[in-house]
């Protein structure tokens, strides 16, 4: 059973079974408590089946200790504040997935922590909100719920509100056991809500929506197929006993750790805090 058919969001996964090619570049390097691999592709027709552009990966073991839980908030401070530039002024902040879902749950939980300013800057306040940038959240629910394609919500509120970057946070789906809630994705090419559990929808990028597009996402899930290729790794059989449960469609099953309620609590307030810090660097109640 080959890893392309494993399902994976994290393109440093992805890369580990290639070897090296031109249209992409990988850098690692790692801190006291993280470990970040920075993949860069460059051109379009690229063996990974990604979108060109950057997509950074901070790993860690725990965020239990308050100097593992800052130094990944500034990991991704930075990251973040790299690639929205200081010239980004109006910034839209979505928050994928479905509320009510806990291993789907991210994206809500972080909109509900990122400071809104845009109203205020509507109003005329500018003066008092110096240290800001003037931003917009907004938590679309999904189809099930709307009966609309959260994508369609986003460009509709976005033609309205006019942009310089949209901000996508969703949950994302791995194929390393290990690295459930213990991996955050960000990039700037985009997401493909639905994409973790193979139900694609419209794409939430700068080519559907023509603005840049930053995608920032937790590993939440895995795949009964990413289980059983890791549990199998040197079994004789692997090959047979995968091919079997594949033609039984049940490979794509998707599991969450019993954890996951205090995990994805935490992992919320790091990625808002950080979102806060990079949004709004400037405010002294940060």
């Amino acid at each position: 059973m080959k890893q392309q058919m494993i399902r994976s969001d994290f393109a440093d996964e992805i890369i580990s079974e290639h070897t090296a090619d031109d249209a992409y570049s990988h850098e690692e390097h790692s801190g006291t408590h993280v470990r970040v691999s920075h993949v860069r592709i460059h051109r379009a027709d690229n063996v990974l089946g990604k979108e060109p552009g950057d997509y950074v990966s901070v790993e860690f073991d725990s965020l239990h200790e308050q100097e593992a839980r800052e130094e990944v908030i500034d990991m991704l401070c930075t990251t973040l504040a790299s690639l929205i530039g200081a010239q980004a002024q109006r910034i839209l902040v979505i928050g994928l997935g479905n509320r009510f879902i806990t291993s789907d749950a991210l994206g809500p939980q972080v909109a509900r922590n990122v400071l809104v300013t845009s109203h205020l800057y509507a109003q005329g306040h500018a003066e008092q909100l110096t240290g800001t940038r003037n931003v917009a959240v907004l938590a679309p629910g999904v189809m099930g719920q709307t009966g609309l394609e959260s994508g369609r919500i986003i460009q509709s509120v976005s033609t309205v509100y006019h942009p310089d970057v949209i901000i996508a946070v969703d949950a994302l789906a791995t194929r390393t056991i290990r690295r459930i809630n213990r991996v955050i994705q960000i990039n700037n090419t985009g997401i493909q809500p639905g994409s973790g559990i193979g139900n694609h929808r419209l794409a939430i990028s700068e080519k559907t929506l023509h603005v840049p597009v930053i995608a920032m996402g937790v590993a939440t899930v895995t795949s009964i197929g990413a289980i059983l290729n890791e549990a199998l790794e040197d079994h004789a059989q692997r090959e047979e006993i995968l091919a079997g449960i594949a033609a039984e469609n049940r490979l794509d099953l998707v599991v969450t750790p019993k954890s996951m309620d205090d995990e994805l609590t935490q992992l919320a307030h790091v990625l808002a805090r950080a979102l806060n810090l990079a949004l709004h660097p400037g405010y002294p109640g940060f």
